[in-house]
């Protein structure tokens, strides 16, 4: 099975706000975007319900291209990428 490629990687996290799940991305290309993680983190199952128990939101790190949570937890650069497009656009509207 041939891996696919993420198109879009993130290089560095600029900022993790604890108290709106808002983390602030830089991806490989130099694009920088914000993204609230409010969807998954406002009522948290799982993996999430974890990182909130723990008070680990702030633990997050890159790991090959993803944002990603000591427990396990990751999102995909896409799909972060994606969400923080969805949300500019509510904004504006």
């Amino acid at each position: 099975m041939k891996k696919q490629k993420l198109s879009n990687k993130i290089k560095k996290i600029k900022s993790v706000n604890t108290e709106n799940y808002k983390v602030s991305l830089v991806y490989e290309n130099g694009k920088k975007v914000n993204v609230s993680l409010s969807p998954y983190f406002d009522k948290p199952k799982g993996l999430a319900a974890e990182i909130l128990r723990g008070n680990l939101f702030d633990k997050c790190f890159i790991e090959l291209g993803a944002l990603a949570w000591p427990n396990g937890l990751e999102f995909c650069p896409d799909a972060l990428l994606q969400l923080s497009q969805e949300q500019e656009n509510q904004d504006v509207a």
